[in-house]
């Protein structure tokens, strides 16, 4: 009896999440079409996962005592809970989920005073936005002196960037020629369920 109902469990939880990536996927396309963000789903507690803490523990070990942080797409905040000695840590994302977090749209020129952090922290997030050169310009043109970032670059990771709900496809070698042609250089690289994590420094 268990097994059965175990069999009838997964089945609708498989047919659950199918649904759930049909919607993402007509989503994106019509996102796309009008260049816009998908706020509506970042607004749902249940698209942010747990083992994203994983990840997020890799990027937080690249950081220094004393940094001043400002975290994109912070989501529940896990890296606040992993930084020790930290001058000044700022959460922002797309929408506003506890009190102190920051909305900023990235997808949009960010309005933010950049010129504040050391540090700028992307977990899982630059695979949402359209134009990651015009970030990285705009960290560049603010003296942020480290970028710590995840990536799931297109030539790495072959699943549809549409299904994830993905605006951007660069390649390994594209992303590399953005930080070059800011000044970026590379100093850790690793990968994480085959996602790229770099440490970036400005030079």
């Amino acid at each position: 009896m268990r097994k059965i109902l175990s069999r009838i469990l997964n089945k609708f939880k498989r047919r659950k999440e199918n649904i759930r990536i049909v919607d993402i996927e007509k989503a994106t396309y019509l996102l796309k079409s009008k260049k816009e963000s998908d706020s509506a789903r970042w607004a749902r507690n249940n698209e942010l996962f747990s083992n994203w803490n994983e990840r997020t523990a890799i990027l937080a070990s690249f950081i220094q005592p004393e940094a001043s942080i400002i975290e994109f797409g912070a989501g529940v905040m896990h890296l606040k809970t992993l930084l020790k000695d930290s001058k000044l840590y700022t959460p922002s994302d797309i929408v506003k989920r506890y009190d102190e977090t920051v909305v900023c749209d990235l997808n949009e020129p960010i309005s933010l005073k950049l010129q504040s952090y050391n540090v700028a922290v992307f977990s899982g997030v630059l695979e949402y936005v359209y134009d990651v050169d015009n970030v990285i310009h705009q960290l560049s043109d603010n003296h942020v002196e480290q970028i710590i970032l995840s990536y799931c670059c297109s030539d790495i990771v072959k699943l549809s960037r549409e299904k994830n709900g993905w605006l951007s496809d660069l390649t390994k070698e594209e992303l590399e020629a953005i930080f070059t042609n800011y000044n970026y250089k590379i100093k850790d690289y690793k990968e994480w369920n085959k996602q790229s994590i770099f440490n970036l420094m400005k030079i």
